[in-house]
């Protein structure tokens, strides 16, 4: 029949479509590995793995291991301090730089005006709003995301937190905020988070490594009791809670943002001058999450499946309520959750739990799987209950 016959061109052709499909089918097993190889595979990258924690001081996970007396970073140092950048390395291969604020302050100090001012300007014009900022304060924030991209080059490291409480909140040795900083760093996968929740950084780390890239957010859980409900109070839900939030948390896609002042703007000492900025993104709702945290002192995972939830819609102002990211997400099995149930007499931010400390990350999707399967090549415990 006719349409089974080939001339000479259509052979060479249709033998190089086949070859070139075999090619690119070697090359990408080789550049992906299979699913069953893929932690093994992130546990060796790691090796090679720097993260840095911009910080004054000598305490690690200090809010997450000692509660509200290890804010400002004054507690003594005690063996958990003087271990952790060895246990760090010991069990994930990971390297702990610790970068201390004159380097920080002399990069930022190196940031040309015309390079901030640029970036400052994409994200006004990236925003769906700016409110309650002005365009210097947002200048401000450009500054540290250039500095933090120098640190990051100089040291060869894939990841960094920086610790706001002490060097921006109080006594204000840096005059900038993170959130712009995590935003901007997560369009190119590079996880960030601030307060120095080193444990924290691991988790995004470890999470990007093991998807796409998307990023975590980093935040507090509070007390969804310290929200007001628009009509029927959801059950078994958690609200992780920064002012910081990264706009890649889904693959091949950013979510919309708006730039606006900061929880601790009200504070006294800060002016109309050098109002504090933070950003709100608007979460995509009804998708599946995982709540994930290391614990790199006791080699322990805990995660936990659940669904994100649209809190604008649950819960009165819910926007303008305690921090300015707010990602509401309801526990699949409240049962086993040592998060749950919450009590509606604890304050705004819910306690702490042990070595858990009061900070989670949220990945979207179920990356249940490929956590345990990394656990069990680490030799960290998994923990799925209360």
């Amino acid at each position: 029949m006719m349409c089974s016959q080939r001339g000479p061109i259509a052979l060479v052709v249709h033998v190089l479509v086949l070859v070139l499909w075999q090619m690119l089918a070697v090359c990408g097993s080789a550049a992906e590995p299979a699913a069953a190889d893929q932690p093994r595979a992130v546990l060796e990258r790691l090796k090679q793995t720097r993260i840095i924690s911009i910080q004054d001081h000598d305490k690690f996970n200090a809010i997450d291991q000692e509660g509200m007396a290890g804010v400002w970073g004054d507690s003594p140092v005690n063996e958990y301090d003087r271990n952790y950048r060895a246990q760090l390395k010991q069990s994930l291969g990971i390297e702990l730089i610790v970068v201390r604020s004159d380097e920080l302050l002399a990069e930022m100090a190196r940031v040309t005006d015309a390079d901030a001012e640029r970036l400052a300007d994409l994200w006004i014009r990236e925003a769906t709003e700016v409110k309650h900022v002005k365009r210097s304060d947002i200048i401000r924030p450009a500054r540290l995301y250039y500095a933090f991209k120098q640190l990051l080059q100089k040291y060869n490291a894939a990841a960094i937190t920086y610790d706001s409480a002490t060097l921006t909140l109080r006594p204000q040795k840096v005059k900038a905020w993170t959130p712009l900083a995590i935003l901007e760093l997560s369009k190119e996968n590079i996880p960030c988070c601030c307060q120095s929740h080193v444990d924290c950084l691991v988790t995004q780390t470890i999470g990007s490594l093991l998807t796409d890239g998307r990023q975590g957010f980093v935040g507090d859980v509070l007390n969804d009791w310290a929200f007001a409900p628009i009509a029927e109070r959801p059950q078994n839900v958690i609200v992780i809670g920064h002012c910081g939030a990264p706009i890649t948390p889904l693959p091949n896609r950013r979510i919309p943002y708006l730039i606006r002042d900061h929880i601790h703007s009200d504070k006294e000492w800060f002016g109309a001058d050098d109002v504090p900025t933070g950003i709100t993104v608007s979460w995509p709702s009804d998708e599946p999450a995982t709540v994930v945290k290391f614990d790199v002192g006791r080699q322990r995972l805990s995660c936990f499946t659940a669904r994100v939830l649209d809190g604008d819609t649950l819960y009165e102002d819910f926007a303008n309520c305690i921090c300015r990211n707010k990602m509401v997400v309801q526990i699949d099995h409240p049962d086993k959750c040592y998060l749950l149930p919450s009590d509606p007499n604890e304050g705004d931010f819910r306690e702490w739990w042990g070595s858990w400390g009061c900070h989670q990350v949220v990945f979207y999707g179920d990356l249940t799987g490929p956590l345990r399967e990394f656990a069990a090549a680490a030799g960290f415990e998994v923990v799925t209950d209360k």
